[in-house]
């Protein structure tokens, strides 16, 4: 097999429905082995995007590289190499978690004991071994989740594609599905494209993280790298402060915060202004406690990336 750098390569890819642009000018490249988190909203354009990686819809103009094979004219040969969750998972509900997996290694030629050995293995990874009698109409969308993700990778695939993967699970299953992410992470290996709007599932599990807003790419590295593009806040503890007006006349650049009683917490958006602002709190006799740099966040990027301004 022909090695290749990247495993998904979008090339000004753009996809109308309508008048209406889900996906534009989309540039994007994910190498081999990375775990991408592609954040957004909703309604940013992330599903349409991996409906163009599977061939699910083509591309109204650019070019995507799925693996080397173009999804458009090689749908086949992608899906065989690529394991999906989708935001809907599709199962058959009249057969239970483990026939649904044996239908499924049947598809792809799995050898029978082979493929018993993979489902035992991934029912138990996800957690659904105890109910892989069970039959997946009486499954919660949760279980389904789980299960889809079992399915998905049952192939092993080189690719592995994420819609929204713990969406509808609950809070224990949720740092279930997460550590099971990081493990296959870990393995190496294989690359993983999770499409998520939860932050810290981004910010624990991705070694790269891509930004889509109004299906337009807003930013795109490593999230140490996003998180340093902007100077660091500092926030000062103060003591001694009845009321913000206590603090009429003194420079601009503070954003107050009471803490109760005379404590407040004082976050300073430029830290050029850190030395001037003390100097000014101690002369109008406000006790300056602590100065602490604080460093951008996933989240202060995503909000300001998205949400237009910074959030606090």
């Amino acid at each position: 097999m022909e090695a290749i750098d990247a495993a998904i390569e979008l090339s000004n890819v753009s996809r109308r429905f309508g008048s209406r642009e889900a996906v534009s000018q989309l540039t994007l490249s994910v190498p081999q082995g990375a775990v991408v988190g592609f954040l957004g909203p909703n309604g940013a354009g992330k599903t349409t995007t991996v409906r163009l990686l599977v061939g699910m819809l083509n591309p109204s103009s650019g070019g995507i590289l799925v693996l080397g094979l173009d999804p458009v004219r090689q749908g086949e040969r992608v899906r065989a190499r690529v394991g999906v969750v989708l935001d809907q998972v599709g199962l058959y509900d009249r057969l239970t978690a483990y026939q649904n997996l044996q239908f499924h290694a049947r598809v792809n030629r799995i050898p029978a004991s082979e493929a018993d050995r993979r489902i035992e293995r991934l029912l138990g990874r996800v957690g659904l071994w105890e109910r892989r009698g069970d039959h997946v109409s009486g499954f919660s969308r949760g279980m389904r989740q789980q299960l889809g993700l079992a399915r998905a990778l049952l192939p092993e695939p080189e690719l592995l594609i994420l819609d929204e993967p713990t969406a509808g699970l609950d809070p224990e299953n949720i740092v279930h599905v997460r550590e099971l992410l990081r493990d296959l992470a870990d393995e190496g290996g294989r690359t993983i494209f999770l499409c998520t709007h939860l932050l810290d599932e981004a910010e624990r599990i991705c070694s790269e993280i891509a930004i889509i807003q109004g299906g337009r790419l807003r930013a795109h590295g490593a999230p140490h790298e996003l998180e340093g593009t902007q100077k660091p806040t500092v926030r000062l503890n103060l003591r001694g402060l009845r009321t913000a007006s206590d603090l009429a006349g003194l420079p601009e650049g503070m954003v107050l915060t009471s803490l109760g009683g005379d404590e407040w917490q004082a976050t300073v958006l430029n830290p050029d202004d850190v030395e001037s602002l003390v100097a000014s709190l101690v002369e109008a006799g406000v006790g300056v406690r602590a100065v602490t740099p604080v460093e951008e966040s996933l989240e202060d990027v995503y909000m300001r990336v998205v949400g237009g301004g910074r959030h606090e």
